[in-house]
């Protein structure tokens, strides 16, 4: 009964090197408005079977780039999110989120989200540097430009913006790092999202190696805690607030309470009490036929036994740096810290993890192992 929803919006007006996403360049705008209509049928057939039982924990919608679409296109998205939201109850802590990137916002946009009750915004960003974006495919925004939309959005009514950053991009030094840190000085987003540059982010040739990660990272997290934000050593969200972990209420739920999420659009992942399933279009090869079709349901589908069920929630908590023992209990339906007690001990001897409040936190020792250490506790 509990549940989040995510809309996957595949268009972008750029599409960056590092992209691990399914995502094609923006298209004509009748291109965009079938896809849009492929999407509200779909969620229209799953709330027919659910209306009123849903109690919504999240709501974000993503891409790809939704603020990509054009004007009349991004008030259908928002009609579609207002139809979805009526037919389901809210729970208290509900805050439904955006992505765009600044340079594909407007007035018109940013209010018509603002009235629909989306009031957090999460724009990309990943690098202030140029040169650093050049090497990636990605346009940059200049500070004043920045700084313009979010006051622009804030006036409009916008709650919360978050700005992604990334670390291990190809020219990322301490310099670049530093003109980073100083750009969110200047701007004062309530939340930063910090994003490593992964190994399954095969479309790149040169990923830095593990120690080099760590000191980027590391660099990234005293800087900005120096700037007021909170979060744990490992953790790849920043926040201002001290209760909403530099995330949106979807986020939230998944990460720490591990709590069922239906996805819409190509490539959708979904996640229940039995298993987890992607829309089609998972495959790079097949986004553009994918867009074109009518509908975008399920095409692969896993049920999990027990241990893989917790093996998927843990990887999904890890990007916090931490896992609830509570709820690995529960999707094991046995106790998990006497479980993994060898696991465990293991790594709280090491200085690997420590257990604080009923979570498993990892350490800044950790961090620098932390893909080992959390594998030890899947299936």
């Amino acid at each position: 009964t509990e549940m989040s929803i995510y809309i996957h919006i595949p268009f972008c007006q750029q599409l960056c090197a590092f992209c691990e996403y399914a995502r094609i360049a923006c298209p004509d705008e009748m291109m965009q408005k079938n896809y849009l209509n492929g999407v509200n049928q779909d969620i229209l057939s799953f709330m027919d079977k659910h209306e009123g039982l849903v109690t919504l924990r999240g709501f974000d919608i993503g891409g790809g780039t939704p603020t990509a679409l054009s004007e009349k296109n991004f008030d259908i998205l928002m009609d579609i999110y207002d139809q979805t939201i009526a037919k389901c109850r809210s729970s208290v802590d509900f805050e439904s989120s955006i992505e765009g990137t600044f340079n594909t916002l407007s007035i018109d946009k940013i209010r018509r989200m603002v009235t629909s009750g989306i009031k957090r915004l999460s724009l990309g960003v990943q690098s202030t540097s140029r040169d650093v974006l050049n090497n990636a495919n990605r346009q940059s925004a200049r500070i004043n430009e920045m700084q313009y939309w979010m006051n622009t959005a804030w006036d409009s009514g916008v709650d919360k913006i978050n700005l992604d950053l990334m670390y291990g991009l190809q020219g990322q030094n301490e310099s670049t790092i530093a003109a980073d840190l100083l750009a969110i000085e200047v701007l004062k987003p309530q939340q930063v999202t910090l994003y490593e540059l992964r190994t399954n982010m095969i479309s790149l040739k040169e990923i830095p190696d593990k120690t080099e990660l760590y000191t980027q990272y590391s660099s990234y997290y005293k800087g900005l805690i120096s700037l007021g934000y909170l979060a744990r050593f490992g953790q790849n969200t920043f926040s201002l607030n001290t209760s909403d972990f530099g995330v949106s209420s979807y986020l939230r739920s998944r990460m720490h309470q591990g709590v069922p999420y239906k996805g819409f659009g190509i490539s959708a992942q979904s996640m229940s009490p039995e298993g987890i399933s992607y829309n089609v279009g998972k495959s790079r090869a097949t986004v553009k036929q994918a867009i074109s079709g009518s509908s975008f349901g399920e095409e692969f589908t896993y049920f999990l036994p027990p241990k893989e069920l917790s093996s998927k929630y843990i990887a999904i908590a890890a990007y916090s740096g931490s896992f609830s023992l509570q709820r690995v209990s529960e999707l094991l339906k046995i106790d998990a810290e006497e479980y993994f007690r060898d696991e465990l001990d293991y790594c709280i001897g090491a200085g690997l993890l420590h257990v604080e409040g009923g979570r498993v936190f990892i350490t800044e020792c950790g961090f620098k192992y932390y893909g080992a250490v959390f594998s030890l506790f899947y299936a």
